[in-house]
């Protein structure tokens, strides 16, 4: 008789349902290089996909708005793959310093406003 160890279960992932969320992830994938949806969606899975369930479904439809926007263009040589544009990068630029000023917040408030009573 073998007896098996308790399975553990997953770690929780937070589902993102927020558009301007999604709309920022995707242009944090496109920071790098340009990148084709099956490229995006992998970078996505592998670096925040433990942490964030972001539905494939979501990814198509922002990289539309995105173009759309004016945030990201398709290649001319492969519609299928998307790059940012300057006002893309401008727009995640201050995507990550709101988002890095609302999580300062968050620990500030969540800490007592503890920082540095001691």
């Amino acid at each position: 008789m073998t007896t098996t160890a308790p399975r553990r279960a997953p770690a929780p992932r937070a589902r993102i349902r927020d558009r301007g969320q999604v709309d920022a992830l995707v242009l944090a994938a496109l920071a790098e290089a340009p990148r084709r949806q099956e490229e995006i969606a992998e970078v996505l899975r592998s670096q925040v996909g433990d942490v964030l369930d972001i539905p494939y479904s979501r990814i198509v439809p922002t990289l539309h708005r995105l173009v759309r926007n004016r945030l990201i263009v398709r290649s001319s040589k492969d519609p299928r793959r998307y790059r940012l544009t300057e006002t893309g990068a401008r727009s995640l630029t201050a995507r990550r310093r709101a988002a890095d000023a609302f999580a300062t917040s968050i620990h500030r408030l969540a800490d007592g406003g503890a920082e540095g009573s001691d």
